[in-house]
């Protein structure tokens, strides 16, 4: 028995991105420019909710993975560790 066997965690978690990031990775990610984004933040039209930090505009990963269509969902580690498995070339233990 495995003991992660009910247990999950999200993916994003799971891959250890960052909870929120800077403009410039969130413009990357969106496919704006840099001047674009932050024109867009200040009108209040940015994709996305933004917070700001100091002089700095941060975007939590979550609102950004939702702004692009993307589910961070709970990933379960038995999951996981089969698909690792399959990936080393040992399916012969999948279920």
């Amino acid at each position: 028995m495995n003991r992660h066997r009910d247990e999950s965690v999200a993916f994003s978690a799971l891959f250890g991105l960052p909870a929120e990031v800077g403009m410039r990775m969130a413009a990357d990610a969106l496919s704006l420019g840099l001047s674009t984004a932050y024109k867009r933040a200040r009108s209040g039209e940015f994709p996305c909710p933004l917070r700001k930090v100091g002089r700095r505009y941060v975007v939590q990963l979550t609102d950004l993975m939702r702004a692009l269509g993307i589910q961070d969902v709970r990933v379960h580690y038995d999951d996981f560790e089969a698909g690792a498995r399959i990936a080393r070339g040992r399916s012969d233990t999948w279920c």
